[in-house]
């Protein structure tokens, strides 16, 4: 082989060698833009899946607070109804006491 040969084959390894250094970056930069775009859209589902929890949370936790608040409202009525059943019995109770002193007087 000749020098001439020699350098010629030196130039075309180097002319190979920056192909494959150019397209290996190039590979590269599109193996990091997918996986940007990957890490992107799994953040977005992940930030969607978090509020959909949320809002199922809040819709349990008002779903809850209504049934409760139902309740206290019923207990609350029947407390009442027991109250007026009291003050009526014992409204007729004086009312027939306040007679009864009356005629017997």
């Amino acid at each position: 082989m000749s020098g001439i040969d020699a350098v010629k084959k030196i130039v075309e390894t180097e002319a190979q060698a920056r192909r494959i250094v150019d397209e290996a970056s190039a590979r590269a930069q599109h193996i990091i833009s997918e996986a940007r775009e990957q890490a992107e859209r799994m953040r977005q589902e992940a930030t969607t899946r978090a509020q959909q929890r949320r809002e199922e949370i809040l819709r349990e936790a008002k779903e809850k607070a209504d049934a409760e608040a139902r309740q206290s409202d019923v207990e609350t009525e029947q407390i009442l109804d027991t109250y007026r059943k009291l003050s009526e019995e014992r409204k007729a109770a004086a009312v027939s006491k306040a007679v009864e002193l009356i005629l017997n007087a």
